[in-house]
């Protein structure tokens, strides 16, 4: 069975073939096999966001990185505090970045996403650098040693409230791997350096076929108001939508999708407009198949991004 992903309002009785259970709330935690974000969703209607697999799923830990794992898949989640500088915590990214590709070849497996939740995702130091740009640097430095081309991971980062950074990642025993990128935007690791001088180095979107399965995946990177490399519709929250969500469409058919989950992060900015943003996520995906969650962009004009996983 390809791995499965529902919104559930409570939790489940039975966690053994539970690859992940995520729930929303504004402190970052791990306890008892549940990972907990940092982002509180809109609205204040919180789900466990659930990752079901066929197989009995065990749990280690490697450096501090609680890791699960099933037959198929490994889901592993690092928590990074206590920070003393900008380099401190690129050291940190650095080194849990390397630690998780050490855990997926350990298991056989291809790293399908990361996602990232940062504080102060743009703050600037007295370097001019950000911690988004620090991650960037990190996930160079590591990315030369694993990668011979473009076929990066799909990734998400997402600014938070606190110290706390939280990394975490799904690994997958793949009869296929195919990163995939959109024609309506410059791919990530191309920008010009206007927009970021550090490379963002991502796909937009990864398809996957676990072994011995027939369902293939795709897991979908977050997605903005972004053509070509530029953004589009500044201040504008539902333009903006409009044109993430066409990003979005280039990846998955969502109509009449039963599969497909999403997430969409609104900017803190932005709340008291959430209701437009509600109507329209409710036509477009249908009531407990997304998350909307509050979260910082990775460039300030950038009012909602979106992310996703779905059948093929």
């Amino acid at each position: 069975m390809s791995i499965n992903v529902f919104l559930s309002e409570r939790l489940p009785k039975k966690k053994d073939n539970f690859i992940s259970i995520i729930s929303f709330y504004d402190e970052i935690s791990y306890v008892s096999n549940i990972l907990t974000t940092g982002l509180s969703s809109v609205g204040g209607k919180n789900f466990y966001e659930i990752w079901e697999v066929n197989d009995k799923v065990s749990h280690t830990k490697f450096n501090n990185i609680n890791i699960s794992t099933s037959k198929d898949y490994t889901f592993a989640s690092s928590i990074i505090h206590n920070f003393k500088s900008c380099e401190d915590l690129k050291l940190k990214i650095r080194d849990q970045y390397d630690d998780f590709f050490k855990i997926a070849q350990k298991n056989n497996m291809t790293i399908v996403k990361i996602w990232h939740y940062v504080p102060d995702l743009l703050k600037r130091y007295s370097n001019k650098k950000t911690n988004y740009s620090l991650l960037c640097e990190s996930r160079e430095d590591i990315y030369k040693k694993y990668y011979k081309d473009f076929s990066y991971p799909a990734a998400t980062v997402i600014g938070i409230e606190g110290d706390k950074a939280l990394i975490y990642f799904l690994a997958v025993s793949c009869e296929n791997y195919k990163a995939i990128e959109n024609s309506r935007q410059v791919s990530a690791y191309d920008y010009p350096q206007n927009i970021f001088i550090e490379k963002p180095m991502f796909s937009r979107a990864v398809k996957f076929l676990p072994l011995k399965d027939k369902s293939e995946k795709i897991v979908i990177s977050g997605t903005a108001s972004i053509k070509g490399h530029k953004s589009m519709h500044n201040n504008d929250l539902l333009k903006q939508l409009n044109e993430a969500l066409e990003n979005y469409k280039t990846f998955v058919d969502i109509d009449n999708n039963k599969t497909n989950i999403c997430r969409a992060y609104l900017s803190k900015s932005q709340e008291s407009n959430s209701n437009s943003v509600v109507n329209k996520l409710n036509k477009i995906f249908g009531n407990n198949r997304y998350l909307l969650l509050k979260g910082d962009i990775c460039r300030k004009e950038l009012l909602i991004e979106l992310e996703g996983i779905s059948d093929v």
